[in-house]
């Protein structure tokens, strides 16, 4: 039960005390290595351009990736021995508007993101040991190390680097098991990431031939894209979590299987992925809601407690969420549709197709641009979109 609260609460966060250890973090995913085939890696691994071309093409704007991660690298070493660095650079942060008939011989850029960033502070720690790992550790440098060990031998052995080059045919499939999108930026520029937690549907699973392990794997792949690719920094982002809780009851909570996707996806978050959160919005949140929190509440970091606002349907909620969030507060929020009221094995939302129907919610243009790259990744290596069953 405390296992299925954490979950909701914490979602993205990191924000459980008890950190898990190196191992855990590695076998916290029973199968997540097995989830997606291994076929070879796509050709656009290697990036032969370092322009942002500006095309419709959302593989082709990708900036970032392994080789510009080490000419930053490159550029800050050059700083600290006083050298300047090139006044022509790479123009990694220059826009260069193409015709769309040029667009299809621009090379992709590369898809490979490593454990750290020229910018998160591990250039200039001894240890190599990025800032929100040491943060999270509230300085202990010992316990920092070892957590940020168990991230990369985790990265290491769920080949997390690759993730975003590698095919993802079930993308649908995972956004109607456990519907969640990114709404846009709040008012201050931080991303939205709305999840529907009451939503959770293994019935849907099943018929689509899906598992727990696929699911996770699928928000590495929804994770690993926002910091490498919609917020790729510098500096390194924080994002608005808001978890709308419409149509949870206890008898959600004491699924087994929800409890065990809980677990395994608190543990995976709190251990690779710390000092993420900048505020967490739980909306219409049933009466009962607040003294679940009270049990578990002295498992959360203090720091955490006080990013965590909790809202009861009603119109004080939509004022909160719309002076927090501004224009990209989701429609579906203030309509008041509720899970509850939607049949069982029934989606939420479908995706659009068409860029002009993009709007705040489960449709926003951050989720069309992502589902595009998902698809351009299929067609390159000649698959396509699982369909939801």
């Amino acid at each position: 039960f405390i296992a299925a609260g954490a979950y909701v609460l914490c979602a993205l966060n990191g924000n459980v005390a008890s950190a898990t250890t190196h191992s855990a973090s590695v076998n916290s995913i029973s199968g997540i290595s097995k989830g997606w085939h291994r076929s070879s890696l796509p050709s656009f691994i290697s990036a032969k351009k370092s322009t942002f071309h500006w095309t419709d093409n959302v593989l082709f704007q990708t900036r970032g990736g392994s080789d510009e991660e080490e000419n930053a690298k490159t550029a800050v070493a050059e700083a600290e021995e006083g050298a300047a660095a090139p006044a022509a650079a790479d123009h990694d942060d220059v826009v260069t508007p193409i015709d769309s008939d040029d667009a299809t011989e621009a090379e992709p850029r590369n898809l490979t993101f490593s454990a750290t960033k020229p910018y998160d502070g591990s250039p200039e720690d001894p240890d190599g040991i990025p800032s929100r790992f040491l943060n999270m550790k509230k300085g202990d440098r010992e316990g920092a190390k070892e957590a940020f060990e168990g991230h990369v031998a985790w990265r290491e052995e769920n080949d997390v680097d690759t993730v975003l080059s590698r095919p993802h045919p079930q993308f649908d499939v995972c956004k109607a098991m456990a519907p969640h999108y990114f709404a846009g930026h709040d008012a201050k520029g931080n991303i939205v990431f709305v999840q529907r937690p009451a939503m959770l549907d293994f019935e849907l699973m099943r018929r689509n031939n899906a598992t727990i392990d696929d699911l996770l794997n699928h928000y590495i792949y929804v994770i690993e894209y926002c910091w490498n690719i919609l917020e790729d920094g510098p500096p390194e982002g924080v994002m608005t979590n808001v978890l709308d809780m419409s149509g949870l009851s206890f008898r959600s909570m004491k699924n087994q299987e929800y409890i065990g996707f809980g677990k395994n996806f608190v543990n995976m978050m709190s251990s690779n992925y710390p000092g993420r959160s900048y505020k967490t919005l739980i909306v219409n949140a049933p009466k009962w809601f607040h003294g679940l929190f009270k049990l578990f509440k002295p498992l959360l970091r203090e720091a955490t407690r006080k990013k965590i606002v909790i809202l009861k349907a009603g119109k004080h909620q939509e004022k909160i969420l719309s002076e927090l969030l501004g224009d990209s507060l989701p429609n579906d929020l203030i309509s008041g549709k509720d899970a509850a009221d939607i049949e069982a094995g029934a989606r939420f939302f479908l995706p659009t197709e068409e860029k002009e129907e993009c709007e705040p919610g489960p449709n926003s243009l951050i989720e069309f641009e992502m589902r595009q790259f998902c698809i351009e990744l299929l067609k390159l290596n000649n698959e396509t979109l699982q369909e939801v069953i």
